[in-house]
């Protein structure tokens, strides 16, 4: 082989011979994991920068919500799905933060990071308030997910353990089924 001669790997290892001289310089690149694409993964999403806006600004959920719409293409096509967590959470804010507050007394919920608060929220309305179900492990894991990708270093547990209090008391407040009568 030629002096520094390119190789296209992969290259049976045996033709090479040490004493060849080829260049294997390796590049590497960092990949950003892939965004879930699923509906309410981008619902999830987007309601979390409309709540976060409503939180920090004084802005009309209407012009917000417009804003959203005509800015993000993905949100689009899960509007109704955004409108209904969004608006659940508006209406039952008031209740959410006070359970809140029970799950984390030594954070006052003013106090708690807007994003963390936000993700917290929509947390609570799909598992305890919301009319359709959603298996609780997968809005713990979203809500885990959007506090890693938004909140700050540590967010990430902060929503878990919090997350993880609330459901393991509901766990235990669920009702045991009662054995059949007759069985063996």
């Amino acid at each position: 082989m030629s002096e520094h001669s390119q190789v296209e790997l992969p290259l049976p290892l045996m033709y090479l011979q040490p004493e060849d001289d080829v260049d294997f310089s390796i590049t590497s690149e960092l990949i950003e994991p892939e965004l879930s694409r699923t509906d309410r993964s981008i619902a999830r999403r987007a309601s979390l920068q409309i709540l976060y806006e409503l939180d920090t600004t004084d802005h009309s959920l209407a012009a917000v919500m417009d804003t959203h719409f005509s800015a993000c293409a993905d949100s689009w096509q899960v509007r109704p799905v955004i409108r209904r967590l969004v608006q659940g959470v508006l209406g039952n804010k008031l209740a959410i933060d006070a359970m809140l507050q029970d799950y984390a007394p030594e954070f006052p919920i003013d106090q708690v990071a807007v994003i963390d608060r936000n993700i917290l929220r929509m947390a609570f309305y799909e598992h305890l308030m919301q009319g359709r179900h959603t298996p609780v492990p997968v809005i713990v894991n979203e809500a885990v997910q959007l506090a890693r990708r938004f909140g700050a270093e540590n967010a990430h547990s902060f929503v878990h353990g919090v997350l993880g209090a609330l459901t393991a008391d509901t766990a235990q407040a669920a009702p045991i089924a009662e054995p059949e009568a007759g069985g063996a």
